[in-house]
């Protein structure tokens, strides 16, 4: 019967640093290698349709997940919401990426380098390895990284320092937008109730609501190490340009 498939079994147990989960990250970094060659590779038009179609895809994939859970009347909205950052950025995938925009993009950048790749490191999946739960976890935060390295580098979206403030505050926006949501359902969105049952870096962080504050001070850091990058892209690019500019007047001179 379909509903003994393991593919659609919702019980099947997660273990972080499993096989299961080293091989999901063995498979991720080729992709990401893939993603961020062909962004140098093919032309603007080609890299704004590999980016469509990769945005559908991860849309496709939260609302299949949550059409088989509603086929198999396990749906419910203390837990099944896509208000997740990660859930509501794949959700929303096909709008935030549809266009090149440099600020919704440098929201979207530091949001999901700071916060999608610790949940790969320390995933909390909604099942094990076959089930469809397992896969929809690694589709979405695997491929928003891929699909936000592609776009920076498809489309040249350098984020600015400045950045990281506008994307903390939006973060405390969307804090107090999730508040009455989790205590009219009783929910645990964005763990503002709760740590996550697997482990995670909040295991850390001391008791509620201790480990919020913690976290909400360690986002700034995490945001800075996303920029990091970025920094030394442009410090790079700068000392480049200094070095040609040096090169070019001395040829003159000669």
């Amino acid at each position: 019967m379909l509903s003994s498939n393991l593919f659609f079994s919702n019980d099947i147990p997660f273990t972080s640093f499993s096989i299961s989960h080293l091989g999901a990250v063995v498979v991720f970094i080729p992709c990401l290698l893939v993603f961020a060659k062909s962004a140098r590779q093919l032309n603007d038009h080609q890299n704004l349709l590999l980016t469509r179609a990769a945005s559908i895809f991860l849309s496709l994939t939260v609302l299949g997940w949550t059409a088989i859970h509603l086929a198999y009347d396990r749906f419910e909205a203390a837990f099944d919401l896509p208000l997740s950052i990660c859930n509501l950025f794949a959700v929303a995938a096909p709008i935030l990426f549809w266009q090149p925009n440099r600020k919704r993009f440098e929201i979207v950048y530091f949001f999901v380098l700071a916060g999608t790749l610790q949940a790969i490191i320390t995933p909390d999946p909604d099942g094990g390895f076959p089930s469809y739960g397992f896969f929809k976890y690694w589709f979405v935060h695997c491929g928003l990284v891929a699909i936000v390295v592609h776009h920076l580098l498809a489309f040249d979206l350098y984020p600015q320092a400045r950045g990281i403030l506008r994307t903390f505050v939006w973060l405390n926006i969307y804090i107090l937008f999730l508040i009455p949501i989790n205590l009219w359902l009783g929910s645990n969105y964005f763990y503002m109730m709760n740590k996550p049952v697997n482990p995670s870096l909040l295991d850390y962080f001391g008791p509620w609501p201790i480990y919020i504050l913690i976290t909400e001070c360690l986002a700034m850091v995490f945001f800075a190490v996303a920029y990091l990058p970025i920094f030394c892209t442009r410090k790079l690019r700068t000392k480049m340009a200094t070095i040609d500019h040096t090169e070019t007047r001395n040829l003159n001179r000669g």
